[in-house]
């Protein structure tokens, strides 16, 4: 089954703001969130938020990665709920303090606002015009790591970098729910399977093994929806991985083709991969700094090969 809506998604677990932009709230004696997503949805991520909670407050938010798109309302919801801790990994503060990054997350979220304006799907009334701010992280994220948040469930902490080397999913077992980010990719409602590695191809593809081996029912990607049922989550880590694999060899094909022409390369597979997704989908100013770092780093390895 595919969820393209918020609201309830299982037991205490909830979708929260807009599927392009999803918050996920596992409602335990020690609430939390994962994923702040994108600043202009604070109000919205507020809102819903204290609509499941009431007056009580998430205990800890945590972060897949530091992207503008992942983190983007951090610093609104800890006005909001300043009892509520922040959990990345120990490379986000130094991220956090660089000029370049925190100016590139502010532009891409005021663009991804007044993109949003024109959605016929979202409340325009709620959208706010809310700068991205950079935020203290309270808790660096471990592999390993467990935080219990009572009654039985356990939130564990899994290292999956490959699209940013700062990426952390997160597994609670008894549920079997997984909140992955974008380490697996994102499966768009066409049915297409989009591979996201950005820093390491060999990386992202461990990190993809290490999550098809848990028991999943509940599959919570970085945007767009959410897969429930294990044989269709096995399916799309199947796919995730082939898409992965023949991402690479059509770049590398088309790198001899090119001569070696990381533009032509680029718009090539944009044409192909991007071009062709009818409805919803990443901005494409987003898309084309993504696709260079995935199209740069093949490169890289092929001509050390």
């Amino acid at each position: 089954m595919i969820i393209t809506t918020t609201g309830k998604i299982c037991d205490n677990f909830y979708l929260l703001g807009h599927p392009g932009y999803p918050m996920y709230l596992f409602n335990a004696p020690q609430p939390v969130i994962f994923d702040a997503c994108v600043s202009f949805a604070g109000k919205i991520y507020v809102e819903q938020i204290r609509t499941v909670l009431g007056d009580r407050e998430p205990s800890i938010l945590f972060l897949t990665h530091v992207h503008w798109d992942h983190c983007g309302a951090t610093a609104y919801l800890k006005k909001a709920f300043p009892a509520m801790k922040v959990a990345a990994s120990e490379l986000a503060p130094g991220i956090l303090e660089r000029p370049n990054a925190v100016a590139l997350m502010k532009r891409l979220n005021e663009e991804a606002r007044i993109e949003m304006l024109s959605c016929p799907d979202f409340d325009k009334t709620r959208i706010i015009d809310e700068p991205f701010r950079p935020f203290q992280v309270d808790i660096e994220l471990k592999h390993g790591g467990t935080f219990d948040l009572g009654n039985g469930t356990v939130v564990e902490v899994l290292a999956t970098p490959g699209h940013t080397r700062d990426h952390h999913s997160f597994y609670l077992p008894r549920e079997r729910i997984l909140i992955a980010g974008e380490a697996a990719g994102l499966l768009h409602q066409s049915g297409v399977v989009a591979t996201e590695f950005l820093s390491s191809y060999n990386d992202y593809l461990a990190s993809l093994e290490r999550l098809t081996a848990l028991s999943v029912d509940v599959f919570c990607q970085g945007h767009g929806l959410v897969l429930v049922g294990r044989e269709e989550i096995k399916d799309f880590f199947r796919r995730a991985i082939e898409e992965t694999v023949s991402f690479k060899e059509r770049v590398f094909e088309l790198l001899d083709k090119e001569n070696g022409s990381l533009e032509r390369v680029m718009q090539c597979i944009k044409a192909e991969r991007y071009d062709t997704i009818p409805g919803m989908k990443q901005s494409e100013e987003p898309y084309m700094i993504n696709l260079k770092a995935k199209v740069s780093h093949l490169a890289a390895i092929k001509a050390a090969t």
